[in-house]
């Protein structure tokens, strides 16, 4: 399945602007709840946010501020560090028919629409929306990249294969596809923002871990928006990485995250009785 990221892509332009120098994390842009150069581009509902720094934009999700950012990357920096983080390729795990998702750029404009990249489509391109196309899988892996420091693994499903006689024939194990070079206080910087996202969740409210996480809400032409959460647990000293997609399931604060919440219980064993 291929869907826009939505907002979780906001991870990607956020630490390409950090790193390009773009921003600082100082900062503050003035959110009026659009977009001055392109006033239709705003929050969802309207909504103004006053002047806030990177920090408070990533947790937040805050639309105004990553226009902001696309607007001083411009798309080929974005189509640049997507590419790093390995979205717009298979990631390559062995299983037949995996999709690779779709990086927005001035070439795929051109070869597929023959027309030229307008600045709104950036914007777009910012936040996860317009061209922009992921799998889970890809999503997942981004959010490992963020968890590990910047380490892309080709995912795997089994461990070995042994024969009748129990002898092992082969095995398998993390294998490195990519690496991303960047400054880890960045890196950092980012992995608090995502802590502050599941900390402000009701879902994660006395949840006994600190885990990192960003919903995310997809546009989609076929009905409601799809809902996203992306997240690692524990934060501290990750263990897993979890990508949920609720198709129509309107927004990922609502749709994924109690989904996201019961995976982790499971897989941490959480649920446990005492």
């Amino acid at each position: 399945g291929e869907y826009p990221p939505g907002s979780a892509f906001k991870i990607v332009t956020g630490l390409a602007a950090l790193e390009l120098g773009k921003v600082t994390p100082e900062e503050k842009i003035f959110d009026s709840g659009s977009h001055w150069l392109v006033p239709e581009k705003g929050n969802a509902e309207g909504k103004a946010l006053g002047w806030i720094n990177f920090k408070e934009a990533l947790t937040k999700s805050d639309n105004v501020y990553f226009y902001e950012m696309g607007n001083r990357l411009g798309v080929d920096n974005i189509e640049k560090f997507s590419r790093m983080f390995g979205l717009g390729a298979h990631t390559g795990i062995k299983l037949p028919g995996e999709s690779d998702g779709l990086v927005a750029s001035r070439q795929y404009k051109r070869r597929v629409y023959n027309d030229d990249w307008y600045l709104a489509e950036t914007f777009d391109a910012a936040i996860g929306q317009g061209f922009q196309l992921a799998t889970p899988l890809q999503m997942a892996s981004v959010m490992s990249q963020i968890a590990n420091g910047g380490k892309r693994y080709r995912p795997y499903l089994v461990s070995s294969i042994v024969s009748y006689d129990g002898q092992e024939v082969q095995n398998f194990g993390p294998e490195e596809m990519g690496r991303l070079t960047v400054n880890p206080r960045n890196m950092q910087l980012v992995r608090e923002a995502l802590r502050e996202v599941a900390t402000a969740s009701e879902v994660f409210r006395n949840f006994p871990i600190s885990i990192a996480g960003k919903t995310g809400t997809a546009e989609n032409s076929h009905g409601q928006d799809h809902g996203w959460f992306v997240a690692y647990a524990p934060y501290d000293n990750p263990k897993i990485v979890i990508a949920v997609i609720v198709e129509q399931g309107s927004f990922g604060s609502m749709s994924a995250v109690p989904i996201a919440r019961k995976i982790i219980e499971a897989a941490l064993g959480l649920n446990k009785p005492a």
